[in-house]
């Protein structure tokens, strides 16, 4: 089964917004079954939108056409699946009615530029919005089902909730469960991850893929829910070749993961900030991470790990884990360290040229290595630096 996705409007092909409900529909459809094979973008010519239905609905058996159903004069959805069907736009007296209703409850008028809104292709089954006045409908070109979804996300989403699965699940009964297994590592860039895994044997039908977004590489293995238990001793393989890179795996996150894992052990974090000015602290404390104190200096700041053990407050040390950054020293040196009731680690790291020219690149490595020191430490694996970029000189 082929699903598309169509999302119309200038601001989205000219990088104005970002696409969020692209992203959105993409993880529920694949969570339903409805993996999505091709997504594109057309902008506000009814010309172009026009031929684009006429081409997608020749390739596809399900087609999602986002945005484009609003009163204003960009907004011509609706006339562009009327043409490329080759029928004309009917005034849906119903959703008219609800539009209407929708101004009397905010003791509003309502413009006549609203009317459009109430017009769909004759031959289309309307799709009532439940957040706002502009109502979709469903139409069938060559042999494809075409829904036509507002641009704003709660409306779209809830369209797609309420009106768009049940239909789909009835018009096209979803292929078996997808599966997909996924981990994100740290410290080496894509291709030295891809070489790692190269010579794993898939399960028939089972693909492994990567998705680089410096500096982390995520790894998905991605197959059918039947294939669970063949894809879970496939995985396990997988666990341990990339056991040192190996941050978490699923949908969560680091900072979420190690706060987790505080907490299951009651500990406390301490954070002294040079280089990364705040931004460590920043990802813990999004993620509620439990935070004794912070400290932040500048990126020049003659703070370094070092001076750890001093800085640790009075009172039960036992249940706190200092972490330090330093700043930048000499140039081209940054201490990381970390201190816990049991041991005192201090790495002392080089940092290449092209890091330090580029210091919010820095800064995000920086933070995650001081959590993998954390997480390595707190999950009883050997404490160390694993970015390439950051070679270790000294050791205490």
């Amino acid at each position: 089964m082929k699903v598309e996705m169509l999302s119309t409007g200038d601001e989205v092909l000219h990088g104005e917004i970002i696409d969020t409900n692209a992203v959105w529909l993409a993880s529920t459809f694949y969570e339903a079954g409805y993996a999505m094979t091709f997504r594109t973008t057309s902008g506000d010519s009814l010309a172009t939108l026009v031929d684009t239905l006429k081409q997608r609905s020749q390739v596809a058996d399900i087609l999602v056409v986002n945005g484009g159903l609003g009163p204003t004069s960009d907004d011509f959805t609706s006339q562009a699946a009327a043409q490329a069907a080759g029928v004309g736009l009917v005034r849906n007296e119903q959703w008219l009615t609800q539009i209407r209703a929708f101004f009397a409850r905010r003791g509003s008028e309502m413009a006549d530029i609203n009317l459009k809104q109430a017009d769909i292709p004759e031959t289309a089954e309307m799709l009532p919005n439940g957040n706002g006045t502009a109502c979709g409908f469903r139409l069938q070109l060559n042999d494809c089902q075409i829904f036509f979804t507002p641009g704003p996300p709660s409306e779209f989403q809830l369209m797609i909730t309420e009106q768009v699965m049940p239909r789909l699940r009835y018009l096209c009964p979803a292929p078996e469960k997808l599966l997909c297994l996924r981990l994100t590592t740290f410290g080496r860039g894509e291709s030295f991850i891809a070489s790692q895994l190269a010579d794993i044997a898939l399960p028939a039908g089972v693909t492994l893929g990567y998705r680089a977004a410096a500096p982390i590489v995520e790894v998905k293995l991605s197959g059918q829910e039947a294939q669970r238990a063949e894809m879970q001793a496939c995985w396990q393989t997988i666990k341990i070749l990339m056991h040192d890179y190996l941050l978490f795996e699923g949908k969560s996150d680091f900072a979420t993961e190690i706060t987790t894992l505080l907490k299951a052990q009651q500990y406390q974090l301490q954070l002294r900030e040079g280089f990364s000015a705040g931004l460590l602290c920043w990802t813990l404390s999004s993620a509620q991470a439990p935070l004794r104190s912070a400290l932040t200096m500048g990126h020049q700041s003659d703070l370094g790990s070092q001076a750890l053990e001093t800085y640790l407050p009075d009172g039960d040390r036992t249940a706190t884990l200092s972490v330090t950054i330093s700043g930048l020293i000499d140039g081209c040196y940054i201490e990381l360290g970390l201190v816990t009731p049991e041991q005192r680690y201090i790495f002392k790291v080089s940092v290449t040229e092209s890091l330090t020219a580029s210091p919010a690149r820095l800064q995000a490595i920086l933070v995650i290595q001081a959590m993998y020191l954390v997480h390595r430490w707190l999950t009883g694996q050997t404490v160390q630096i694993i970015y390439q970029g950051l070679n270790h000189v000294d050791e205490t």
